[in-house]
């Protein structure tokens, strides 16, 4: 199965430019295009792409924001992010990489060099996918690659199949074993544009979707638990 690249799009060219589509196709990547931010976001979380590439851009406080959205997502934080920019400074790519950017190229480039430069990253969110998968926290085992998770209870092993919303949750609260999670902060970091949201209550119908899926009796949790007033909260069940 090919990698997959989501390009954002400059709205006023609303097209790929010519050296990326040859570095995309240099290095095997199936681009899938996105014209704004909302639509790349709802994409990424489909797609899980192994790069996500700013093309044409010129470097402004919109695409700095633009980019800190994105490194918000909890899905694809291990996506790579590069920008193609047009009409940059030495300082706009300090900026661009404290952001976020995992590379900045200045236009004009070769697709050759371009080329160099996917690779390397490629190489580097490789790396980055090994040691991350599976992500273990008491008896679940989340596994990236097959967006599954595996549940270990009295020496039997369980795997259920994981929506990429699912998984983003799970993910979220396996990295925070123990604490509580509201509503507001699940929403904030793992929906996006949280203003198209209208109605919070959504997170609850994912919280109850997980149970189903690693709970013995979903009705009555003992590893996802409700703090009434406060949040949810991922704990290792009791013996």
């Amino acid at each position: 199965m090919p990698r997959k690249i989501l390009i954002l799009l400059n709205a006023a060219s609303p097209r790929v430019s010519p050296v990326l589509a040859e570095a995309c196709a240099m290095a095997g990547l199936e681009p899938h295009l996105a014209l704004d931010l909302p639509q790349a976001a709802r994409m990424a979380f489909e797609l899980r792409p192994t790069l996500i590439c700013f093309d044409q851009q010129p470097w402004t406080t919109a695409l700095q924001d633009s980019l800190w959205q994105i490194n918000r997502l909890q899905n694809i934080r291990s996506s790579r992010k590069l920008i193609l920019a047009t009409g940059a400074t030495l300082d706009d790519c300090v900026l661009a990489l404290e952001a976020g950017a995992d590379d900045f190229i200045l236009n004009p480039v070769s697709a050759r060099e371009l080329h160099a430069r996917i690779k390397a990253l490629l190489r580097s969110q490789d790396a980055l996918s090994h040691e991350d998968d599976p992500v273990r926290c008491g008896t679940l085992q989340l596994h990236r690659e097959g967006m599954e998770v595996e549940i270990q209870h009295r020496g039997a092993e369980q795997r259920s199949k994981l929506s990429p919303r699912e998984f983003s949750l799970l993910a979220y609260f396996m990295d925070r074993p123990g604490h509580v999670l509201s509503r507001d902060e699940l929403l904030e970091n793992l929906w996006y544009p949280v203003g198209e949201i209208e109605d919070r209550r959504v997170v609850d119908v994912y919280i109850w979707r997980l149970r189903e899926k690693i709970e013995d009796d979903p009705t009555r949790p003992s590893r996802l638990l409700t703090r009434r007033g406060e949040g949810y909260c991922l704990v290792e069940p009791k013996a």
